[in-house]
């Protein structure tokens, strides 16, 4: 062993950085959400919501980039652009941030 340096071994684990910049929050929201400005009836479900935005649970296809228009349980309408969507799923970015008061609402009567 003489003139040998020890060997040292450890493991390093990356994690990649979520690209969103707040947590999600778990909800079951019935909603409705209409798309080309023709009025929110069709159904969807919020499956969780941020100030910012919302995934939802939808019954038809949604074009990525379109604008919709989300009535929440409260009776707000908030304007909101897809930015992913698959077969029954959507993510969309709301144009204006939820305030507190209206978030915390939405967000507790998800959970009712």
């Amino acid at each position: 062993m003489h003139g040998e340096s020890p060997i040292f071994s450890s493991e390093v684990t990356v994690l990649g950085r979520s690209r969103r910049s707040e947590e999600r929050l778990p909800a079951d929201i019935r909603a409705r959400y209409g798309t080309n400005g023709l009025p929110e009836r069709a159904l969807c479900r919020i499956v969780d919501i941020t100030k910012n935005g919302a995934r939802l649970e939808v019954y038809c296809d949604l074009p990525r980039f379109s604008m919709i228009t989300l009535k929440l349980p409260n009776q707000d309408v908030v304007r909101a652009r897809v930015l992913w969507a698959n077969e029954f799923e959507a993510g969309c970015r709301f144009i204006e941030p939820l305030k507190d008061d209206t978030f915390d609402a939405i967000y507790q009567r998800g959970h009712a």
